[in-house]
């Protein structure tokens, strides 16, 4: 409203009235980043194609980004099955790992390359996604705690990004890990699993009835 007000004024008054902007909109961000992470998480899982949660997160990010080129390549394992997600907190999920692939690469760009495979994972059979990126890598020292709150490799973040993308997966009853590529950048792994696991609260309320 008030960059509106001020479209017949000087240009120092609307330059000011830009940088209020983009500092309420960065605040806005901030806390509800924080809001993400201190809500309790419920996911309501119901039966989803993840390729297809792939590539609108994919697209979503490829739509807003205004940077350096990046390259997406998807590989894609025939004849996955459906399995239980919230697609909503997927979707947030993907978007803050696709965002930070996208973040960081060079000014040069990148590729991303975003694989879907099936995969067993402590007895259990689902799906395995891989972001892996061209960018910097995660340095060695944090690599055991990136998924910590607080903990960020960027000079404006406040670190809750990959916790709460860590919170969205442990509500899927899934797994997360980060390595350094062989040559450049990070690998994400995440796997959730194809059967739905009941939570603990769930567990509780069948064996008090």
């Amino acid at each position: 409203m008030l960059s509106q007000k001020l479209q017949s004024s000087d240009e120092l008054p609307r330059e000011l009235a830009g940088y209020i902007s983009t500092e309420v909109n960065r605040l806005s961000a901030l806390v509800t980043e924080f809001l993400d992470f201190a809500r309790p998480l419920h996911a309501q899982r119901h039966s989803a194609d993840i390729t297809k949660l792939l590539d609108r997160t994919l697209d979503i990010v490829a739509t807003r980004w205004k940077g350096k080129p990046v390259r997406v390549e998807r590989n894609y394992a025939d004849l996955l099955p459906m399995i239980p997600l919230d697609e909503s907190l997927c979707e947030q999920a993907f978007l803050n790992l696709v965002q930070n692939a996208y973040e960081a690469m060079d000014e040069n760009g990148g590729t991303l390359r975003v694989e879907v495979r099936t995969a067993s994972h402590d007895g259990r059979e689902g799906l395995e996604v891989l972001l892996r990126d061209t960018g910097s890598g995660v340095p060695k020292e944090l690599i055991e705690e990136i998924f910590n709150p607080f903990v960020t490799t960027k000079k404006t973040g406040v670190g809750l990004g990959l916790s709460i993308v860590s919170k969205i997966v442990d509500g899927h009853h899934g797994s997360i890990h980060v390595e350094n590529g062989t040559s450049s950048g990070a690998v994400f792994t995440l796997f959730f699993p194809l059967e739905e696991v009941p939570d603990a609260h769930e567990i509780h309320a069948t064996a008090s009835g």
